[in-house]
């Protein structure tokens, strides 16, 4: 199998969470509207997914690596597609939440799948055009996912939004039945010491490079929750967008994002991953300063956009380089060491969201601070390894 169809097939699978944590913004007024609660109580719907997502890493990722990539990948699509149809028909919004996080499990165990299976088929700067290959396609999931859920809208309101999301997870399971796993067999056996999970997570957490990287991930990744969280507010509520309007410029975010992925693919080629890494965050950085000083002017969409769009766009150069320095140093548990990644970076991110949700109350300002904390201090600590991450990737062969 090519990388391009590798990426193609990976791809699509990680893009069902976007597609699950993207898709519903636009219907957060009708959902609300539907179980007599505010459009920031759904909000929390972000924070349960999150920390469902950090939970199905946890337990999923040890049974990847003990009883095989596809039988957890294909019991996490069964999990979400069960999930997705019962909030569908929830009676209330607190059931509703609790069927939230069953869908959330089942995404969290398709997602740690994926980067072992890549890392199972590539390491080093090979690793990493992979992963931003992968992301490439994903972006595909968040630049659409609120323009279909409008559409959904329109058509059959919310209910139909988690019954699309059912769909496209039993769809995928049969296509990745028919293409990848056809003859899987998965990465070939290795000869080390018999592993129990708990000596597999301490091996990674003894690592101060990969805690390091592990960090930076989890405060770049929690910028984009942060908007994410807030995006239906920031759009449709502070600067009075249309919902069409609102999706239209989800897809914007998302489309620039796809291109700081291309341009990292193209640096690759001539620096290291660790070099492209500390360039896109402090972009990120840089950009989220510029929000905080603007958003306290009670600005104009088109003073605020140019600054918000960079916060995001950076994220598609610095999450792939993130996740490939990282799982090199673990091929052997690849499914445990990205587990742990995963567990970390949704749980950080879904207590800062739940935090904004609680105390940012209307305040823009609030929000983009937040935001900006975030980037300058996933920018201190990768700035702080000027040499770390290339000096250990060459004693393991890795540049």
């Amino acid at each position: 199998m090519t990388h391009l169809q590798l990426a193609l097939l990976l791809g699509a699978t990680v893009a069902l969470s976007p597609f699950a944590m993207d898709a519903y913004l636009p219907a957060f007024p009708e959902i609300a509207a539907t179980y007599g609660v505010t459009t920031g109580q759904v909000g929390v719907t972000v924070s349960i997914y999150l920390v469902g997502l950090a939970l199905g890493h946890l337990v999923g990722g040890p049974l990847s690596d003990r009883y095989g990539r596809d039988r957890v990948l294909f019991a996490g699509l069964g999990l979400f597609v069960a999930g997705s149809l019962l909030m569908a028909a929830a009676p209330s919004f607190t059931t509703l939440a609790g069927w939230r996080f069953l869908q959330s499990v089942g995404a969290g165990w398709c997602m740690v799948s994926v980067p072992a299976i890549a890392r199972d088929h590539t390491s080093g700067a090979e690793g990493a055009r992979l992963f931003s290959l992968i992301g490439l396609v994903i972006f595909i999931a968040p630049a659409t996912a609120p323009s279909i859920g409008s559409l959904i809208l329109t058509v059959t309101g919310w209910p139909g939004i988690f019954v699309f999301l059912a769909a496209y997870a039993a769809a995928l399971g049969l296509l990745l039945r028919v293409t990848l796993f056809r003859h899987w067999r998965g990465r070939p056996e290795r000869l080390h010491p018999p592993r129990t999970v708990i000596t597999n997570y301490a091996e990674v957490l003894r690592h101060s490079t990969a805690m390091r990287l592990l960090a930076v991930q989890s405060l770049v990744f929690s910028v984009m929750i942060l908007f994410i969280t807030h995006a239906s507010f920031i759009f449709q509520e502070w600067f009075g967008l249309s919902k069409a309007a609102f999706s239209g410029w989800m897809a914007a975010h998302m489309v620039l994002m796809g291109g700081f992925n291309l341009l990292n693919r193209w640096l690759l080629n001539y620096r290291h991953p660790a070099v492209v890494l500390r360039a896109a965050i402090a972009v990120q950085g840089v950009a989220a300063c510029y929000l905080t000083v603007v958003a306290s002017t009670d600005p104009s969409l088109a003073l605020f956009l140019p600054g918000q769009l960079l916060v995001i766009g950076a994220f598609g150069a610095g999450v792939p380089n993130t996740f490939s320095l990282f799982l090199d140093f673990f091929r052997d548990i690849a499914a445990t060491a990205s587990a742990l990644m995963g567990a970390i970076r949704f749980s950080v991110a879904g207590l800062i969201s739940a935090f904004s949700s609680l105390v940012v109350g209307g305040s823009l300002t609030a929000i983009v601070a937040m935001m900006a904390g975030c980037a300058l201090a996933a920018l201190l600590l990768a700035w702080g390894t000027p040499g770390s991450i290339e000096r250990r990737a060459r004693r393991t062969g890795e540049t």
